[in-house]
């Protein structure tokens, strides 16, 4: 592993961070207006992206870190399923702005950060089953994108009346909101049918395509 990948990590890390932080975002909001915002965190989380993907194919695996346990691969098989119905679900349910959330609906009945928790057990998951130096920069760099983006949420949901009544009303983990089991399953029935099917197939999906992008058969164990 080189520091050019530690670099470009902490590039990737940085490119997300700094422009979302409360107070930097409103800022160049100001400056630049939503649209030149949101071409320059684009362009920045781009060529940050592209910067690790050249640093992490042209680096070696690295020395072991640490070995694997013998469940860790048949767990992210098991984790999967969850982690792209959650995303399925977030992209396809609107969620309003962090001032003014809309009303709780689907999948936010279950948690109020969704795309994030998928993130963060996406690679956590990853990094358990993993051992070698530049796939555990890889996984621990996403899991610390996940955990900022967790935090900076609830700070700025803490900062408005409707972002408070919304933290109120919610939870970050699935059915521990106020409305407990009910309220989860009201959350499952609103989601409907087609997005559970929309994470599942793309959860099958991957387990055919994982080989192929990755070089990795996330069902090696089985044999």
């Amino acid at each position: 592993m080189t520091m050019s990948l530690a670099l470009s990590a902490a590039l990737l890390f940085l490119s997300h961070a700094v422009p979302s932080w409360p107070g930097v975002r409103p800022a160049l909001i100001a400056r630049l207006g939503r649209g030149g915002f949101a071409t320059l965190h684009s362009a920045g989380s781009l060529a940050t992206l592209a910067l690790f993907i050249l640093a992490y194919r042209a680096a070696d695996g690295g020395e072991i870190v640490f070995t694997p346990a013998g469940w860790a691969a048949p767990l992210v098989v098991a984790v999967m399923p969850l982690v792209l119905v959650l995303l399925v679900a977030r992209v396809t349910t609107r969620f309003g702005s962090q001032d003014a959330p809309n009303p709780p609906c689907g999948i936010y009945r279950l948690t109020r950060a969704p795309g994030s928790l998928a993130l963060l057990l996406w690679a956590m998951a990853h990094l358990n089953a993993t051992g070698d130096g530049r796939r555990v920069l890889l996984f621990a760099t996403m899991a610390a994108i996940a955990l900022f983006a967790l935090v900076k949420n609830e700070v700025v949901l803490r900062r408005s009346p409707g972002g408070r009544a919304y933290r109120a009303e919610t939870a970050l983990l699935p059915f521990t909101a106020p409305q407990g089991l009910r309220g989860g399953m009201r959350g499952l029935a609103e989601m409907g049918a087609a997005r559970l099917a929309g994470g599942l197939a793309a959860y099958g999906a991957m387990l055919l395509l994982h080989p192929w992008l990755f070089g990795v058969d996330p069902l090696y164990w089985i044999g």
